[in-house]
């Protein structure tokens, strides 16, 4: 079973969390449906080390250290006859070693130093539907393996953070599966990360993190595979990313120094099929270090040192069909992705260092094949070693 810590501090407290899984933790479902007039819906999770903490007043302190050497896998079958019902969702979800920290309305400052690692196993979660000469109102599906998330969030208290995340894993997301007709929406998605750090700050909250990721395993994958006879909307999205960190702030100063190194093999694959159409998107998009910090506050420092090698980036994109209306099919893969916003009505400034270095094989591949005739075609396929946007100006509303 995963481990779980959960605090909740008045006045100033520390909670030292150790926590280590070595055991494998699966789970499974299988949904078998005839006919269904109402419904139908599946979640599938697992989870080896989990800890929560938050503050509602006073100080608090964490220090945690959380280690997997198990595979996490969990999966989602469904088989339909005849109707799934009105809408059928599907979320499955794996993830290694999560830890999840926050300062609600009131609370207190917020130091941290959080340790995750992830050994050579596979952290894996798969979505499969088997629904040929079948129907539902709508479908969403989704599958995300992540093998090391932190999350910070604070509302008007400072946190002070550093975080350390190292997987050697595969981690890999997979969805897919067949659908005879839909009169709405199909929508099928499949998201894999390595190394996930997350932080939003607001009303006036200010954030210092030192943020250290490296992904050596053999692979971060996500694939999507669908197959559709009629569809009104359909979509397929995949997305591969090695190392991520997203920082937000509102009202304070955000500063952000990290360091990412990826050294594994990174695929995002969107294939999708639609005999009959109305709109239809294949999108995928893979990356080996990603960095966004974004403040709309007084000021945001950001100093990014981001190294991508090994096995490269490869993206795939493609869309079937024989006859509908608009037809989109986009592929875009990076080695190294950095972004840097501020906002000038808070009168914003920007302070950044970037050092990127790419020296993995980037590549990516969109496709679009349509039998019959259709209203609109729109292709697009992006391959980009090193990017860095930094940029100063209004929010939008």
């Amino acid at each position: 079973m995963p481990l779980m810590l959960t605090g909740v501090a008045t006045s100033q407290s520390v909670i030292n969390n150790t926590q280590s899984q070595t055991a494998p933790v699966t789970t499974s479902q299988t949904l078998d449906v005839v006919d269904v007039s109402g419904s139908t819906a599946g979640v599938t999770d697992s989870t080896g080390n989990s800890l929560m903490g938050a503050v509602t007043s006073g100080s608090l302190a964490v220090t945690s250290g959380q280690t997997l050497s198990a595979d996490v896998t969990s999966s989602t079958t469904l088989n339909v006859v005849t109707n799934a019902g009105a809408s059928t969702i599907l979320n499955t979800a794996s993830t290694g070693n999560t830890a999840d920290i926050e300062t609600v309305t009131g609370g207190g400052p917020v130091t941290g130093t959080l340790t995750q690692s992830v050994g050579a196993v596979n952290v894996l979660a798969t979505n499969s539907i088997s629904a040929s000469g079948a129907q539902t109102g709508s479908l969403s599906t989704s599958t995300q393996a992540i093998a090391n998330s932190v999350g910070l969030t604070t509302d008007a208290s400072r946190v002070t953070a550093i975080t350390s995340q190292s997987s050697a894993a595969v981690t890999d997301a997979e969805d897919g599966g067949t659908l005879t007709y839909t009169p709405g929406t199909a929508a099928f998605s499949a998201a894999a990360v390595s190394n996930n750090l997350t932080g939003s700050g607001s009303g006036g909250a200010n954030q210092t993190i030192n943020a250290t990721q490296t992904m050596t395993g053999a692979r971060t994958q996500a694939g999507e595979f669908a197959y559709l006879g009629n569809a009104q909307t359909a979509q397929a999205s995949a997305t591969a990313s090695d190392n991520n960190i997203t920082l937000s702030g509102g009202g304070g100063a955000l500063n952000v120094v990290d360091s990412q190194t990826n050294t594994s093999y990174t695929r995002a694959q969107a294939v999708l099929s639609s005999y009959q159409f109305g709109a239809a998107q294949a999108s995928a998009y893979g990356v080996g270090n990603s960095v966004l910090a974004a403040n709309v506050g007084p000021s945001m420092s950001l100093d990014n040192t981001q190294t991508n090698s090994g096995g490269g980036v490869e993206v795939i994109a493609s869309f079937t069909g024989n006859n509908g209306y608009d037809a989109v099919s986009s592929a875009a893969a990076m080695g190294n992705a950095a972004t840097g916003f501020a906002c000038s009505s808070c009168g914003g400034v920007i302070s950044a260092t970037n050092n990127q270095l790419n020296s993995g094989g980037v590549s990516a591949a969109s496709t679009i094949d349509i039998a019959a005739s259709n209203r609109s075609v729109t292709g697009t396929a992006t391959a980009v070693g090193n990017n860095a946007t930094f940029y100063v100006s209004k929010p939008s509303n």
